[in-house]
């Protein structure tokens, strides 16, 4: 059966187009090789788990990533300047560079994250402290799927009259809410050892009937759209414990909960929902320069190309030297990739989220 002609569920979408005025990224610190994480852990924490840890890095082919703590000890913050709130400061800094654009004229700052500095004040308030910006401001508490509902509420600040640009910034520091000691118990937080990564994507945005005459758009976004087929279904990926449901973790130790046998047994459909969303707004993947999945794991150019039938040079991926960065991984692959793009190239946006298995795109033209 064609999978691009089953049951579309019910979908967001914008015609608003949008200019790309300038994108960028932090890392946090120096890349870590699955094989020094692995060997420090157990050295540190006793958990013996390399051998094992070995097996899912390569099924997920992860090879490095960035980390913004040390793993010196299970109660641990991330280093000084590798705050959630930080590294996204410092990608905002860089992508308005990029732009040209002066904080002063930013017309709105939109944040998304799955592992806020603190439950409140928001992250994005921290981000506005940090860059000494006295706009308005708005965050979505969100991982894989963030930019998705960034871009909803962006491209409406667009068609209701905003002109002045807006800044969007995914960011994550999830290796926070993780506990070594939990290793050799839960397969879960194994698989989430070797495959999280932290890093900070921003992008800054105008409406394109909106931009200033001597502005030079790095490209364009268009076609957004957005879904969810997680109603009446257990989370895939969440973080159990620190809401008022349950305020304390019984570990002392905030971790996330990843049920990976759910994610696998989901994951097919959720992909087939988000490719007849983009064929829903008039995507098509096989007449893109490139396609941008999320970033589960390294091998999504080979899975692509499997599933798909596209050639796997078309598909963007950086897991396999970032991890997966969840809310900042879309425009972190977008950023790492910009320099591979050519005068007028296409490329499709393809982002899934486990958490309540939500999907979102977009298409993104290179104007070189």
């Amino acid at each position: 059966m064609d999978i691009l002609q089953s049951e579309l569920p019910p979908v967001w979408s914008s015609n608003t187009v949008l200019d790309v005025l300038g994108m960028a990224h932090e890392l946090p610190g120096d890349p870590v090789s699955t094989s020094e994480l692995l060997k420090h852990v157990d050295a540190t924490f006793g958990t013996e788990v390399a051998r094992k840890g070995r097996i899912y890095a390569e099924k997920l082919n992860i090879k490095q990533r960035y980390l913004s703590r040390d793993l010196a000890n299970r109660l641990e913050g991330p280093r000084a300047g590798h705050r959630n709130p930080e590294l996204a400061s410092a990608a905002v800094r860089k992508a308005l560079d990029a732009a040209g654009v002066a904080l002063s004229e930013v017309g709105y700052l939109i944040g998304h994250t799955a592992t806020p500095a603190l439950p409140i004040p928001s992250n994005i308030s921290l981000v506005a402290d940090e860059l000494r910006y006295s706009g308005p401001h708005a965050e979505f508490r969100q991982a894989c799927t963030g930019f998705a509902n960034a871009l909803v509420f962006a491209s409406g600040l667009i068609a209701s009259g905003c002109t002045a640009p807006i800044v969007i910034v995914g960011s994550e520091t999830g290796s926070a809410f993780f506990d070594p000691a939990r290793l050799k118990e839960d397969a879960g937080q194994l698989v989430n050892l070797v495959q999280m990564g932290d890093a900070a994507a921003a992008i800054v945005l105008r409406g394109n009937a909106g931009q200033r005459p001597s502005a030079s758009p790095l490209g364009s976004l268009s076609q957004i759209y957005y879904g969810q087929i997680g109603a009446g279904r257990e989370p895939g990926f969440s973080l159990p414990h620190g809401g008022s449901d349950c305020t304390a973790a019984p570990s002392g130790v905030l971790e996330f909960s990843h049920a990976f046998g759910d994610v696998r047994a989901n994951g097919p459909e959720l992909f087939i929902a988000g490719l007849r969303a983009a064929g829903s707004v008039g995507l098509d993947p096989f007449a893109m320069d490139y396609l941008l999945p999320h970033q589960a794991n390294g091998h999504m150019d080979t899975l692509m190309a499997e599933h798909l039938g596209v050639d796997a040079g078309r598909v963007v991926v950086n897991a396999d030297k970032v991890g997966n960065t969840g809310s900042a991984a879309i425009w972190l692959a977008l950023s790492m990739a910009q320099e591979r793009f050519e005068r007028d190239q296409s490329l499709l946006a393809l982002g899934a989220e486990a958490t309540k298995y939500m999907f979102g795109g977009f298409l993104y033209q290179h104007a070189g």
